[in-house]
């Protein structure tokens, strides 16, 4: 669809000029075309309709007036939820005026924030972050776009389905928002479409009473066994699509039966744990450009990447990125758009409340949502607004997990804004780490194309604008510079790949008091240098290779023993293997040393039980060993004395059968002892 559009802070149509109008196809929004406005409005003409009422479907960011020619329509708040409303049937012109003003610094925005819009209101990985300039290119404009229909004297505007597992099979109860021109009786179809398999479709046919105007019907159902949604790495996602006929409308919505639950921590799904291997995500600051295709090649990256969970971080993303989501069977931990500080008095409470129902309406169908997290990073609200937001949500979704917080107790940045990576030893987060992570740069020729001249050498101020953090580059993480753009760019994306693969590793050697992990994060939503490792472009930094590798369902893992020690010394401490597999798993470990010298360490056969993991070998435990197994030792030692002093890589790998599950490397550098000693490690 097209519409007129007119960037101008006029209150009403009647203040607007008659010229400066021109034609944009939406959806659409302001800041795509480079311009820092905080108001725009939107015309369209309409031609009579042909029905018996009509209606406009707006999804805007984030206020919404209406018009129909002068006469107002009405007022929407909030920017996921689509406004439906009522249009004459004659023909007139359709005036809406979006706002999205910035909120005042220091007095409201960032501590006191009244737009419900998390990570698009108030973020680091924002346009000027979390600095005074945070606001800027906004997300203002018609995101979702117009829709316009015609529906009979009783209008079907929304649908959304909660299944209840019972003995014999599944109890739906389908929630339908009508609206009817007068009382009286309608009739309703039901039907239900297997979408990616094979299968006969189910139809039911209800007669509903209805009152005047708009209401809120449940319709209950008792369908047989199904078949299940499950992630893709231990079942297949099997969709239904539920159809609703009503008069001559039709609406359709995502249908999956599962179940959920949680036990000691962990997330029981079909009755059966589920370790989370996440990541977060902001797949964009600007949804009105993202695409299915954009949200089937993200979600392709993090099955490539073997995620079988993604956070969307912190808001409500582009409705296509569910959609991907439930196709490919990854689960969705989805937070409600707040993050930090809010206002604290009744009515911005109770419009959270209203948005947080309206969450569960929009969004609920999605079989690949598992969770509701009310309140990213509370600050104040933490005791007053997180408690009573989460409240609304359970109350509206009894299927679904409902999380309070996700608070900064999770949220685990060792290496970075404190600390050394290896504190991820003491298992920070447990048993859930939802955030950890490190920034990297993108690549060079990326940040010469966005930064300009301002790329090399850097210019600090752009940077940071950029969402570039100096003092834990520098500081903290201890990232040379180096000579070059170049060199500046090897050196951030090895430490983010260094922390991602140490945490990781850790935390799934600990699995039992570790549940999951989300790691932060997956994409650039914009031209930043954050945390992702996807650039904006979606070019993998090294970190992507890292969160791959340490994220595969089977795991070998490498604990070092030193980085750099005297020939002879262990090449490693533990080795290690971890199975997320549903299924007893048969593998053949591998261990060998190359650098200047290569050198087989062994090979071994493990068979692993479902979920299980292991620690194969202690080089500590070596000691205890019997007078038996002293030769074998000694000649291993004399192996170790005999290598020429250099750079090496132990390299473990896990095989079932043909297979190459997982592949770990540690690098040891051998130095030439600073005493020779007759006796041995061992």
């Amino acid at each position: 669809m097209r519409a007129m559009f007119l960037p101008h802070p006029a209150t009403s149509p009647e203040e607007l000029p008659a010229t400066g109008w021109r034609e944009v196809s939406l959806p659409h929004q302001w800041t795509l075309e480079g311009l820092e406005a905080e108001v725009g409005w939107y015309r369209l003409d309409l031609p009579a309709a042909t029905g018996a009422r009509r209606w406009a479907r707006v999804v805007a960011d984030y206020f919404c007036e209406a018009w129909a020619d002068r006469t107002p329509l009405g007022i929407h708040e909030g920017y996921f939820e689509p406004w439906l409303l009522e249009l004459p049937r004659e023909p007139h012109t359709l005036w809406l005026r979006v706002a999205a003003p910035k909120e005042p610094y220091g007095t409201v925005w960032p501590r006191l924030k009244r737009q419900i819009k998390g990570i698009f209101g108030q973020h680091d990985c924002r346009p000027g972050g979390t600095t005074p300039r945070g606001q800027e290119k906004g997300t203002g404009g018609l995101w979702g776009g117009v829709t316009v229909f015609e529906t009979g004297p009783v209008a079907l505007l929304h649908v959304t389905p909660f299944a209840f597992p019972h003995p014999k099979g599944w109890r739906l109860q389908v929630d339908l928002t009508l609206d009817a021109r007068k009382a009286g009786s309608s009739e309703v179809s039901l039907s239900l479409h297997p979408e990616n398999f094979q299968g006969e479709p189910l139809t039911t046919t209800r007669t509903i009473d209805l009152r005047a105007g708009r209401q809120r019907v449940s319709l209950i159902w008792d369908l047989p066994d199904l078949p299940r949604w499950e992630i893709w790495e231990r079942g297949f996602p099997h969709l239904y699509r539920l159809e609703v006929l009503c008069g001559d409308h039709r609406l359709g919505v995502p249908m999956g039966f599962r179940t959920l639950a949680q036990d000691d921590g962990w997330l029981i799904l079909n009755g059966r744990r589920v370790f989370l291997r996440g990541t977060n995500i902001i797949p964009t600051q600007w949804l009105a450009a993202y695409t299915s295709e954009d949200a089937a090649r993200d979600v392709r990256l993090l099955k490539e990447a073997n995620l079988n969970a993604v956070r969307v971080h912190a808001h409500l993303t582009h409705p296509a990125f569910y959609d991907a989501c439930d196709r490919e069977g990854i689960l969705v931990w989805q937070d409600f758009p707040l993050q930090w500080g809010y206002a604290e008095d009744e009515a911005f409470a109770q419009e959270a409340v209203r948005q947080a129902r309206a969450m569960v309406d929009h969004f609920g169908a999605h079989p690949s949502i598992f969770l509701w997290c009310a309140h990213n990073e509370p600050t104040h609200n933490r005791r007053t607004l997180a408690p009573v937001v989460a409240a609304a949500i359970r109350a509206a979704d009894p299927t679904r997990l409902v999380k309070e917080a996700s608070d900064f107790r999770e949220h685990v940045y060792s290496g970075w804004y404190w600390g050394h990576m290896r504190d991820f030893q003491a298992l920070p987060g447990a048993p859930l780490p939802s955030e950890f992570g490190a920034q990297a740069l993108p690549r060079a020729e990326l940040l010469r194309r966005v930064l300009g001249t301002d790329a090399w050498p850097p210019k600090w101020e752009t940077w940071v604008y950029h969402n570039f953090q100096p003092e834990q580059t520098f500081r903290v993480a201890g990232i040379e510079m180096g000579a070059s753009l170049e060199a500046f760019v090897e050196n951030s994306q090895r430490y983010q790949a260094r922390l991602i693969e140490f945490a990781i590793h850790t935390y799934r050697r600990a699995k039992g008091r570790i549940v999951g992990y989300f790691h932060f994060m997956f994409v650039e939503p914009w031209e930043g240098i954050t945390w992702a490792v996807l650039d904006v472009e979606r070019v993998p930094k090294r970190g992507y290779f890292a969160l791959q590798q340490a994220s595969s369902p089977v795991l070998v893992s490498i604990v070092p023993y030193v980085e750099r020690a005297g020939v002879g010394q262990p090449p490693f401490r533990e080795i290690w293997v971890v199975s997320d597999l549903d299924r007893p798993v048969s593998l053949r470990v591998s261990l060998r040393l190359e650098g200047p010298l290569s050198l087989p360490l062994g090979e071994m056969t493990v068979d692993l039980a479902p979920h299980e993991v292991r620690c194969l070998m202690n080089v500590m435990e070596l000691f205890e060993a019997p007078l038996e197994s002293r030769e074998a030792l000694d000649a291993a030692e004399s192996m170790l004395r005999q290598l020429p002093p250099g750079r090496y890589r132990v390299i473990a790998e896990a095989w079932e059968e043909e297979r190459l599950w997982s592949r770990h490397e540690v690098e040891i550098e051998y130095l030439e002892p600073l005493v020779r000693e007759e006796g041995g490690f061992w």
